[in-house]
């Protein structure tokens, strides 16, 4: 080991330790091995190299699907989507519960956020909640752990993420997180119902009312189009992923401006200055991870990596569940568009190596990083659930552990049953 790369390891270390953002980590760290293995040059191309790194017209999909979950999130579509699934499951034990997560598979195919369907659904969600006598911490569980299928189902910017970085077809990722974000949505159902009937909660609807399922579906129509265009226009043919992005943020903006008439151009800036610090902070890691993996390639490291893997993994099964602790650890310290970008270089060539399905893999990882929007200290989903249901954060941590052990076992049946991931994208695009 070099004297530059200690150089590098320590002050990223230090950086990490200290909770300095990881863009600015990842930059100076690279930057010191520049200076300590005198490529200084280098140092004065930075800019240029930071810029070829993210001039991607396919990353250009991730700022647009961006746009348009923020244009979605800030007009009536979560109430709308709320009283469509209320229509469909509210006669059950616990309907509240159910509602919760059918209405977060629905938005989330609106969105592709985690964060953005936790907060639209759980601002709505928690006042009825209390009204109706349920216990407020299993309700803020239900809307965090509801809220990371917002990044499984389609249009998911995680998917997109490790499609551009990884060079996965973006129209298969997307298609593949379909099966898991589907039986994400049925477990949680099952725990819901279990919960709920243990509690004795009633439904909130006494009998069906195909009347009313049509009325719901009529207003919630406009919205529940967005993830068919996006599928249908990229699975056609019409669309690439990125004009995909951009013709749902058009659509996006002209329902909730003409249609729903729920966003103002008052509004407007608003909503874009959001979207553009939310987008700065993903394309700031993804050009800073250029400068990371130019270190990487210099020192061999993924390759490396894969051999000292491979010595001790021989099989794929065991390098997935390698990866389920690996990325269980990351998920609980640094978010997923960062966990991705850090992560998917580096074990690619594992992946590779190992003859697994790359569409699979980018799956798997989703999936396994949707957990850590639940799993404490980081926990964006759980902060934002306390705080709308306006409890201690502590107080949510051991009330969700049960749902974070239940969707661990699911994800650990995509390891044996693959098809739950692959079915989709091989039916529809081979």
């Amino acid at each position: 080991m070099t004297a530059s790369l200690v150089l590098f390891l320590g002050s990223l270390l230090v950086m990490m330790c200290l909770g300095v953002p990881l863009f600015v980590t990842l930059a100076m760290a690279s930057i010191v091995y520049m200076l300590a293995s005198g490529q200084t040059f280098l140092v004065m191309m930075m800019a240029r190299r930071i810029f070829a790194g993210i001039n991607s017209f396919t990353l250009l999909a991730i700022p647009l699907f961006i746009l348009c979950g923020d244009l979605l999130s800030s007009g009536k579509v979560s109430k709308m989507l709320i009283s469509f699934a209320e229509s469909l499951v509210g006669t059950m034990r616990g309907s509240l519960a159910i509602v919760t997560t059918v209405a977060s598979m629905f938005f989330g195919a609106v969105s592709g956020s985690g964060v953005a369907t936790a907060s639209a659904i759980g601002s709505v969600v928690a006042p009825e909640a209390e009204a109706k006598g349920y216990d407020k911490k299993f309700i803020a569980a239900i809307v965090a752990t509801s809220g990371a299928l917002g990044i499984l189902i389609p249009p998911s910017i995680p998917m997109v993420i490790y499609g551009a970085i990884t060079g996965t077809s973006i129209a298969k990722l997307l298609l593949s997180g379909i099966g898991p974000g589907l039986m994400f949505g049925v477990v949680i159902c099952g725990y819901s119902y279990w919960y709920s009937r243990k509690k004795g909660y009633e439904p909130s609807l006494k009998k069906l009312s195909l009347k009313k399922i049509y009325e719901q579906f009529k207003k919630s129509l406009w919205a529940l189009i967005t993830p068919l265009i996006i599928l249908g226009g990229i699975y056609a043919g019409i669309f690439t992923p990125t004009e995909a992005a951009a013709v749902s943020t058009v659509y996006a903006l002209f329902i909730s401006m003409v249609v729903y008439k729920s966003i103002t151009l008052k509004q407007l800036p608003e909503i874009l200055l959001k979207s553009a610090i939310t987008n700065a902070t993903v394309m700031l890691i993804t050009g800073s991870i250029v400068l990371f993996n130019w270190v990487l390639a210099r020192e061999q490291i993924p390759q490396a990596l894969t051999r000292s893997i491979l010595s001790y993994i021989h099989s794929p099964i065991a390098f997935l569940f390698f990866t389920m602790l690996v990325l269980l650890i990351a998920g609980m310290f640094i978010d997923i568009p960062a966990a991705i970008i850090l992560l998917a270089p580096l074990f690619s060539p594992v992946v590779t190596k190992l003859g697994i399905d790359p569409v699979y893999y980018g799956a798997f990882m989703v999936s396994n990083l949707a957990i850590g929007l639940v799993t404490p200290p980081v926990a964006l989903n759980l902060y934002i659930s306390s705080m709308i249901c306006d409890l201690n954060f502590a107080l949510l941590i051991k009330e969700v552990l049960p749902l974070v052990v239940i969707l661990l076992l699911t994800v650990a049946s995509f390891v044996f049953l693959p098809g739950i991931i692959t079915f989709i994208p091989k039916l529809l695009m081979g």
